[in-house]
């Protein structure tokens, strides 16, 4: 059974008490809904004027051409934050697809509950709409990430990039990659089977390790961390 995240880990809660926290969640007009695997949360040019918070599960960020490739631009796990880029501008209507890549529930806020503080003017409220902005830049961080893997030329220079992330993010040497092979090899934009064989090659040499989704690193020397 999927168990949701600890609400005290979600950073858009961050110095704020469980007592103001049940408040602030009616406040904003929070709801919670389940999807399964492969199910559409937002469409393409869809309105989005909530803010989701993944409770369990993944979400992955899709974009389409006009020829109806797509590709897995990127990913949201437990705790994590999606949708926000989108709910506090103007025009709130996506260019991207939000799709569950796996059973997964959502906590929905209302955005503009979110950045329009209220007549009671809580502490708390104030605390959500910095913690809101602040994730906002933490996330532009995230985009500057898949740009430095998306720029190396080889597939093996792209997945020691993705490797050397999830290094820094999980400070181990045994890593839990959220994305399957599939997944991957599409965030990666590269052929998996090429994907797969490079991954191969690099367990023969002594770098790494390979398990299932995970990655156990055996040797730094390649690795930027």
């Amino acid at each position: 059974m999927n168990k949701e995240i600890d609400y005290s880990k979600i950073k858009l809660f961050e110095n704020i008490n469980k007592e103001n926290l049940d408040k602030l969640l009616y406040c904003i007009r929070s709801f919670k809904k389940e999807f399964k695997k492969d199910e559409i949360i937002y469409m393409e040019s869809d309105n989005i004027p909530y803010v989701g918070i993944v409770l369990y599960g993944c979400v992955h960020m899709i974009k389409e051409d006009i020829w109806g490739n797509s590709s897995l631009f990127t990913f949201y796990k437990a705790g994590e934050l999606f949708g926000e880029s989108f709910a506090v501008q103007k025009d709130m209507s996506s260019s991207v697809l939000f799709k569950a890549s796996k059973d997964t529930k959502i906590l929905f806020l209302a955005a503009s509950n979110i950045i329009h503080t209220c007549p009671n003017f809580c502490y708390f409220h104030a605390q959500i709409a910095t913690n809101l902005f602040r994730l906002l830049g933490e996330k532009n961080e995230k985009f500057i990430n898949k740009i430095e893997i998306l720029s190396k030329n080889s597939i093996r220079e792209k997945l020691l990039a993705y490797i050397s992330q999830l290094a820094k993010e999980q400070h181990q040497t045994r890593l839990i990659s959220p994305l399957t092979r599939v997944a991957l090899a599409d965030y990666l934009s590269v052929n998996r089977s090429a994907m797969i064989r490079e991954l191969s090659k690099m367990k023969a040499e002594g770098i790494i390790d390979v398990d299932n989704k995970s990655f156990i690193i055996k040797s730094t020397t390649q690795l930027n961390i």
